[in-house]
């Protein structure tokens, strides 16, 4: 058994447990199931982290969106080597969308969903000048109709702005979360677009890297995209990659990739009524040519009998 905070029993980890990584787990005060995440101290995390992250969690639950787990617990939790933080949401069935896109085909439909709820999200924390700051596949579950819940909002906020770097995870940072260590909206932004690239293509656009600035030199390299092609073939969806990757032709807001987004569902939509327009054309007019072929078959038969009937009776 392994338990956090004396209090909360990791149920879907036999041995030991992966810091970073979303568990369920079992409330023993509640008798009820939440998910946890566990994250060991490291140089960037500051000391006030968990009063801070309390104080964010409060402002995240008031308000109420759907796509937005809710922290209901912080704590911290020392071993004899190190000091573990550990962070507890409501529960929500599902998967972590990392795990989804590593192992399955993701139609465009499924893409469009997910990210357009994500943007939701992101739309009802703006207002609120709140930004995710960690936006990342991990910290996404997905359940089997596609509805999307993401945890971990207020932790980069809590910790002044600065991402934890959590097990040296920097592939999902922006590059001025990078280079001065400052997250605003637009740091989720290129996160999205690092989330739907990887969904595309299976991998991330820029590579990876053991510190920040080689990552940094990596993204300044940019994309080959010419290299690259798209297993759905959507040059649509491509496209509001590129710019909410692009350093100049920015998204300034999240109503705009929404609408980009929607567009690209509405012209597949106008295809494929196009497509089943004409298979019911064709249909009709596969139908037509074999009522008229019987109809000649059955006047020549008729024919041939009335021949036959003229000739016996000569």
């Amino acid at each position: 058994m392994n338990f956090i905070g004396n209090r909360y029993e990791i149920l879907n980890c036999a041995g030991e447990i992966d810091l970073n990584k979303i568990y369920k787990a079992r409330d023993a005060y509640d008798n009820k199931k939440v998910l946890i995440k566990v994250i060991e101290h490291n140089p960037n995390i500051c000391e006030d982290f968990v009063s801070n992250l309390i104080d964010e969690s409060t402002m995240i639950k008031q308000m109420h969106s759907p796509y937005i787990l809710k922290i209901i617990d912080v704590g911290i939790h020392c071993t004899e080597l190190t000091t573990l933080y550990y962070i507890v949401s409501e529960y929500s069935e599902g998967i972590g969308l990392d795990n989804l896109i590593s192992g399955n085909y993701l139609h465009l439909e499924a893409i469009i969903n997910i990210s357009t709820q994500i943007l939701k999200a992101l739309e009802v924390t703006n207002t609120n000048n709140v930004y995710h700051g960690d936006l990342n596949p991990g910290n996404i579950i997905v359940d089997e109709m596609y509805n999307v819940k993401i945890f971990g909002f207020g932790t980069t906020k809590a910790n002044n702005g600065v991402n934890l770097r959590v097990c040296n995870e920097i592939r999902y940072l922006c590059p001025h979360q990078l280079c001065v260590n400052y997250t605003d909206e637009e740091s989720d932004y290129f996160a999205l677009g690092l989330i739907l690239f990887e969904s595309i293509f299976k991998k991330l656009p820029f590579g990876e890297a053991n510190n920040d600035e080689s990552m940094l030199r990596l993204i300044d390299k940019g994309v080959a995209w010419n290299e690259l092609k798209a297993i759905n073939g959507n040059n649509e969806l491509i496209d509001v990659i590129k710019r909410l990757l692009s350093r100049d032709k920015k998204y300034n807001n999240i109503q705009d990739i929404i609408i980009d987004l929607s567009s690209i569902m509405y012209e597949k939509a106008d295809i494929e009524e196009e497509v089943n327009e004409i298979e019911e054309f064709n249909e009709v007019d596969t139908k037509d040519k074999k009522r008229k072929s019987t109809k000649l078959l059955l006047a020549a038969s008729m024919v041939a009998l009335v021949s036959v009937m003229i000739l016996s009776v000569i």
